[in-house]
């Protein structure tokens, strides 16, 4: 498996992560692990707690080896202390390496999250009590989590990013770079409507596979790791594939996948900005 150091955490990780949220039993997050991933994503909201519980059982006896983050969306500290007491009951462990404040959009989440009697000052008495090892932020706006990087208090960032929406390189690339921040790319492919070419796309032009959309991701020097989020393991097995002899992308295959992203964004199915 192809591994980089996750930022400024210097964690070693596979650039693969495996995305909770689409309700993947227990058995199929092992599967995951044996492939060799080590990093899972989930968050204290996703099936209302159901998530964490699974990826709990599924770590267990093998805690040491893998990474674990999640995400809290309290903002006020009370809210928040009680999420990361339930996550770490639901994970089975007694530490986070990487705990998330979930969805953090505007200005004004932002101030919560960092106000005195925030979120972010229970993750500081947490890291003090070994609870937590590093933070991250996550949301879907760029301008914001550019705002979210600026303020130097995060170690790693999760935000979107593809073929057909490549605002973050630069509007916040630079800026992750900047501060060394670990940074994990989320919808690579829009949901899977990536997969579908326009109509008007040339016959004589290949089609992107969903391997591709990875690797395009993963060839910018910016990102560390792509989540994979995916509802059950063939996804994942096909998804595993891109990492395999991995190479970036040469300057004319991004052309090739901005080209067509672009075509396909331009018909309107892939929605926009959120």
């Amino acid at each position: 498996m192809v591994t980089t150091i996750l930022g400024k955490t210097g964690l070693e990780v596979v650039r693969l992560a495996i995305g909770g949220g689409y309700g993947m039993d227990a058995d199929s997050f092992r599967a995951g692990l044996d492939m060799g991933l080590n990093y899972i994503d989930t968050a204290r909201g996703y099936l209302e707690g159901k998530d964490e519980e699974v990826i709990g059982e599924a770590v267990r006896g093998r805690r040491d080896r893998v990474i674990l983050a999640t995400k809290a969306m309290a903002r006020d500290d009370k809210g928040a202390a009680e999420s990361l007491e339930a996550s770490l009951r639901a994970l089975q462990t007694d530490y986070i390496d990487i705990w998330q404040m979930h969805w953090v959009n505007t200005p004004d989440e932002l101030s919560k999250v960092m106000a005195p009697d925030g979120a972010l000052d229970v993750g500081f008495k947490a890291k003090e009590e070994g609870k937590v090892r590093f933070f991250g932020v996550t949301g879907h706006n760029w301008p914001q989590m550019a705002r979210n990087v600026a303020t130097g208090l995060f170690d790693t960032i999760l935000m979107w990013y593809n073929c057909a929406f490549s605002e973050p390189e630069e509007i916040a690339f630079p800026l992750t770079m900047r501060h060394n921040m670990g940074v994990v790319i989320m919808n690579n492919l829009r949901g899977g409507k990536l997969l579908t070419p326009p109509s008007d796309w040339p016959a004589d032009r290949p089609v992107p596979q969903a391997r591709d959309f990875y690797r395009f991701v993963l060839s910018n020097p910016a990102v560390h790791v792509s989540a994979s989020g995916v509802q059950n393991l063939d996804q994942l097995k096909e998804n595993v594939r891109a990492l395999e002899d991995f190479k970036p992308m040469t300057p004319e295959e991004i052309a090739w996948m901005k080209d067509y992203g672009a075509a396909l964004r331009k018909t309107g199915v892939l929605g926009e900005g959120d």
